[in-house]
């Protein structure tokens, strides 16, 4: 019976500890961090970085912007990349492609600590064909 107990006390210990470890840090919205997360060269840099990845679909005269989501982790990965809005003609799936594809950013703060944010970003294109 002793060690039927222990056996059981010993397993869930094992959970606990691994349900700490695996346990998912809560995302703090953009207008929430004190410091927003950015790309590591600056905002112009990102746009170019975008426009040199990018690959506009061959449609003539097409203006709008793809708007992307995505967490900007407390490493400055970026995790849960998905579109929110595009024009269409596969812009969405592009613009995550190219996302992610992105170096590390600064990760964003909040009360002085690292914190994983959602990061709204939106994406511009004009196709003159």
């Amino acid at each position: 019976m002793k060690q039927k107990v222990i056996v059981l006390a010993f397993f869930l210990l094992a959970f606990q500890i691994y349900a700490q470890e695996t346990e998912i840090e809560p995302v703090v919205e953009m207008k929430d961090a004190d410091m927003q997360p950015s790309f590591y060269a600056g905002q112009d840099a990102l746009y170019e970085f975008i426009s040199q990845h990018f690959k506009k679909p061959s449609i003539p005269d097409l203006i709008g912007k793809i708007f992307v989501s995505f967490i900007v982790e407390k490493d400055g990965k970026l995790s849960e990349i998905s579109t929110v809005r595009d024009v269409g003609f596969g812009t969405g799936a592009e613009a995550e492609r190219v996302m992610q594809l992105s170096p590390k950013w600064i990760p964003g703060r909040k009360d002085g600590k690292v914190v994983r944010v959602k990061y709204y970003l939106p994406i511009p294109i004009h196709t003159n064909q």
